[in-house]
């Protein structure tokens, strides 16, 4: 009986449960620690072991206090039944694991009472007697046809056969300690993730991905076992630590793999997009009729290539298996499915189109003589800066353009070191006349 396993096993049993003894410096220090929480964590875990189900069953705190102390209006039953919840919450977090969702109020209904004369204790038992005489009887689940000395042998030897779960209070103090570190871990890492995850909705790589990836989720993992150290040595809370940790670790490493594949995607397009129009600009110049044509491509398809391998090496994730080498072989077979069937492509006919177009719409020259004079000013202004800005703008009127570009690479060492060891001028400006002549 030292682990109050009688007690919990006739309250298994018993449609009325009513716990005496209480002071109110039990009440005031918390009933967790007392010998009243060690005999309802017993009671607690042996409802749960037996299944116990049907109506709730009454379980009356009667509160002893000496005649002429607290009165009625100064007991804070609600404090009580919150602490007689919270040891609830503990033993099933114990004996049904931490993603059960059992409530008290599917076993009891607490009521408090506060004792300070025998009347007081007649009443309380009355009350007891009361409500399991008006009870459905949820005793019947567990007890079934046996009689109540059978049932409660059975129930007395189970429990003292099973693990010690009267004693929740440390355990389930880690247990609940473990989820709020899990909350506060992923709740840490949780800005930065949406950063990168907007930054990949606009097409858009991350910086050094895989580098700050691997310390995001080192930071998160090192942040959780700083915050449930604690737990490790506890029987039952270690195990669920770890399987809390597996939880946090798996759902970030699901986040950052996610994360991989989009960008290695984003970076697959812009790969392909990118190589598709230096196809373009090869073509104007020399044709698809030219032998040259695939050759020449060759270099291009292997520039690509190598762009490719060199963005998405700051992608890698190594401590995740996360590595391009699927990507760059993905990326291999497209880039020269693209250059071969590039002939044949919409693009391709498209542009062929138009310099067709171009070659019939060509007018004829002019019989008679004329003079043609046309402007073009090209202006360049280079203001300091390393060359991390560049733009340019033009506009045509009839045969007159002007054209305006800007750089900021006034203190790049290159750029002074072409202009033979001094700083460019900050504007440049060449006027371009042109005349043209037909007789």
């Amino acid at each position: 009986m030292a682990r109050g396993i009688g007690a919990a096993a006739a309250g298994t049993l018993a449609d009325a449960v009513v716990l005496g003894g209480v002071t109110m410096g039990d009440v005031e220090g918390g009933l967790a620690g007392t010998r009243h929480g060690r005999t309802l964590a017993e009671l607690f875990s042996s409802v749960l072991q037996s299944k116990k189900s049907g109506s709730a069953s009454t379980l009356i705190v009667a509160v002893e206090e000496a005649s002429g102390g607290a009165s009625s209006s100064s007991l804070d039953a609600d404090s009580i039944k919150e602490n007689i919840e919270e040891i609830f919450d503990g033993v099933a977090a114990l004996v049904l694991g931490v993603n059960d969702e059992e409530e008290l109020s599917g076993y009891f209904n607490v009521e408090v009472a506060l004792v300070k004369s025998s009347e007081d204790v007649t009443k309380v038992m009355d009350q007891a007697a009361k409500a399991a005489a008006t009870s459905t009887k949820s005793s019947s689940s567990v007890m079934g046809s046996k009689p109540f000395s059978t049932a409660f042998s059975e129930i007395y030897s189970t429990l003292s056969s099973s693990p010690d779960y009267a004693d929740p209070t440390p355990v389930a103090e880690a247990i609940l300690a473990c989820n709020d570190a899990y909350s506060r871990a992923f709740g840490m890492s949780r800005a930065k993730i949406a950063s990168w995850k907007h930054r990949a909705s606009r097409g858009l790589l991350v910086d050094k991905f895989g580098m700050n990836a691997d310390s995001l989720l080192q930071r998160t993992l090192d942040l959780f076992d700083r915050d449930t150290m604690a737990a490790a040595g506890l029987p039952s809370a270690g195990e669920q630590r770890l399987v809390i940790r597996q939880r946090l670790q798996q759902r970030m490493e699901k986040t950052l793999n996610d994360l991989f594949d989009v960008q290695m995607g984003i970076l697959e397009k812009k790969t392909l997009k990118k190589f598709n129009h230096s196809l373009l600009k090869k073509m104007s110049k020399d044709g698809l009729d030219s032998a040259q044509f695939f050759e020449d491509n060759a270099t291009a398809l292997r520039t690509a290539l190598f762009a490719f391998e060199t963005s998405a090496a700051l992608l890698e994730i190594p401590s995740l298996s996360l590595t391009k080498s699927n990507a760059v072989r993905d990326v291999t077979g497209k880039l020269n499915n693209a250059l071969m069937t590039f002939p044949d492509s919409p693009a391709a006919k498209i542009k062929a189109m138009k310099k067709v177009e171009q070659t019939v719409s060509k007018k004829k020259k002019p019989s008679e003589g004329s003079i043609d004079l046309a402007l073009d000013v090209v202006a360049m202004i280079r203001p300091d800066g390393f060359g991390n800005l560049q733009g340019f703008a033009g506009y045509q009127l009839g045969p007159h353009s002007v054209t305006v570009g800007c750089h900021n690479d006034a203190d790049d060492p290159q750029v002074i070191a072409q202009f033979g060891g001094v700083r460019p001028p900050f504007i440049r400006v060449q006027p371009k006349l042109k005349l043209e002549v037909e007789l």
